[in-house]
């Protein structure tokens, strides 16, 4: 799975191991972010199987990254990546909110 191209798509500092990962604490974390990044008028909530565990990565947007029928990207949106995540274990909520999708955009 790629996305749309954020921060040239390079991860953040450091990727947080948590065991469980729900749609509260992603929306509390952007939130929070959005506090210091009042510009971002979009975010989306992206994940990709590694194995047992999942990369969930959490960005907000200038504008929203459209994505094309077949679920393979578009055009990139300006942003930045506010969290990397390895997570044991979605949580059913946020398993729900991808259902067969890698990328959630919320506007």
């Amino acid at each position: 799975m790629r996305q749309a191209s954020v921060d040239g798509g390079q991860p953040s500092s450091a990727w947080r191991r948590v065991e469980t990962l729900g749609v509260a604490q992603i929306v509390v974390l952007i939130l929070e972010a959005r506090k210091t990044m009042p510009w971002a008028t979009a975010a989306t909530v992206s994940r990709e199987r590694h194995g047992d565990t999942f990369h969930i990565r959490v960005s907000l947007l200038k504008g929203a990254a459209q994505e094309n029928p077949a679920g393979q990207g578009g055009a990139a949106a300006v942003g930045k990546v506010i969290a990397d995540f390895t997570v044991g274990r979605l949580d059913r909520d946020l398993a729900d909110a991808f259902g067969e999708k890698d990328v959630i955009t919320l506007t």
